[in-house]
């Protein structure tokens, strides 16, 4: 039976304006009246995540900047990760001189640093929920281990992004993990942390199996998710290597819910689930 639905927020929970259109947030809302626990798993930092939650009154737990932090449902953290000072240093001078991007280096307690607030970097940081910091010197200050970064996002053309994706695993080949996460965003974490590994930690401490987890999503950063549990959702809308590593396509988050009902109607024998696999 599921206990635990995850979903991711942009394309999935959000829509391309980044809001939550009624039919979700009330099968959300009532998922959770239910009984079902919730996870918000996200690429975004925990503090986003609350200004998107506000009204669910905490009843989430959350999986933040691609498994970098933790949350439990009353704000504990579980869990953090870092890169090694050096290694953010070192990404951050390897892409200085490629003015074709633009950066954010975030870190765990949810702040995050630009080299300089020009106009090429203010359309992406209103995409951003929370105000972020200029900061000239950051290569010094992470190789000091005075800012202590858990993801670096990258913004630019697509094609571009995967040339840097390549490059980069290749130059830092066991020290990162890199994920397309939106039609125009690499994030670059430390090794081993990933939204799988994120969830991994929260159902291991919230004493779940994960044939109790349903997870719905629509990026590449996803897929460590999917990889958990036999009950995956992507999107109709996303990619065809993400619907292909999916066991069911739905158009929306409430469509996934009423899936996982129906499952869990079907597991205790009273009736059949309404979507087939792949549909």
């Amino acid at each position: 039976m599921i206990k635990l639905i995850v979903s991711d927020l942009d394309g999935t929970l959000l829509d391309h304006a980044r809001q939550m259109n009624n039919r979700d947030r009330e099968a959300v809302r009532t998922a959770v009246d239910e009984g079902f626990q919730l996870c918000i798993a996200s690429g975004r930092m925990y503090s986003e995540i609350k200004i998107v939650m506000n009204g669910f009154n905490h009843r989430y737990h959350a999986v933040g900047q691609n498994g970098a932090t933790v949350h439990s449902h009353d704000t504990e953290l579980m869990a953090s990760s870092v890169f090694e000072p050096e290694v953010s240093s070192r990404l951050l001078q390897a892409t200085s001189g490629y003015k074709q991007f633009v950066n954010f280096v975030s870190c765990s307690d949810d702040s995050y640093y630009m080299k300089k607030r020009t106009d090429a970097v203010l359309p992406y940081e209103a995409r951003i929920f929370t105000a972020g910091t200029e900061h000239g010197d950051l290569e010094a200050d992470l190789k000091e281990d005075k800012i202590r970064c858990s993801k670096i996002a990258y913004f630019g053309e697509i094609d571009e992004l995967y040339r840097l994706k390549a490059e980069l695993n290749d130059q830092f080949a066991g020290k990162i993990e890199t994920f397309i996460s939106d039609k125009d965003c690499l994030d670059v974490m430390p090794l081993n942390v990933s939204k799988g590994i994120g969830l991994s930690i929260l159902i291991s401490k919230l004493g779940l199996q994960p044939n109790e987890v349903a997870c719905i999503g629509d990026s590449f950063n996803d897929l460590s998710m999917f990889a958990l549990t036999e009950h995956s959702y992507a999107m109709s809308g996303s990619h065809a290597d993400i619907r292909n590593q999916a066991s069911h396509i739905v158009d929306c988050v409430a469509d996934a819910i009423d899936h996982i009902k129906s499952y869990n109607r079907a597991f205790e024998g009273n009736t059949e689930m309404v979507l087939p696999p792949n549909a």
